[in-house]
């Protein structure tokens, strides 16, 4: 396993502990973000040299074989297109993950909030009962 891939592991194990602030998620989906740009820049790179791996047929043994070389490495390089691909859907993916993420964490902020604020309004309450049965006893 690589160095990356226990990184992103990692990482997840964080998103599922739900211990992670929007601040880490929003740096996780900067993150993302950057490796989708430099996957589809890969991805640009790779189809402009299949078009420039492309040579005209001759007679010559040494041109049939550099052509046959040729060949092969396009299908090399069409096979590393489509892994890319699939690298870029995957990061889509975590990057849509991550956002959900994100807002389950603020719709639990909310609620949280929303629970301090009841038990706020019931300390309150309760202290003005208190205060009142007080003045009551007097």
């Amino acid at each position: 396993m690589t160095k990356n891939n226990q990184r992103y592991k990692q990482k997840d194990a964080q998103l599922l502990g739900g211990n992670i602030t929007d601040t880490e998620l929003g740096q996780e989906l900067g993150s993302i973000h950057q490796a989708i740009s430099q996957l589809s820049q890969n991805f640009s790179q790779l189809q402009n040299s299949q078009q420039g791996a492309q040579t005209s047929q001759a007679s010559n043994p040494l041109m049939q074989q550099m052509q046959s070389f040729s060949s092969q490495a396009q299908q090399q390089m069409q096979q590393t297109d489509q892994q890319v691909q699939q690298n870029i859907q995957q990061a889509i993916q975590s990057m849509n993950q991550a956002l959900q993420g994100i807002q389950a964490n603020q719709v639990m902020q909310q609620m949280f909030q929303a629970i301090q604020q009841g038990q706020q309004g019931q300390q309150q309450q309760s202290q003005q009962q208190s205060s009142n049965q007080n003045q009551q006893i007097q």
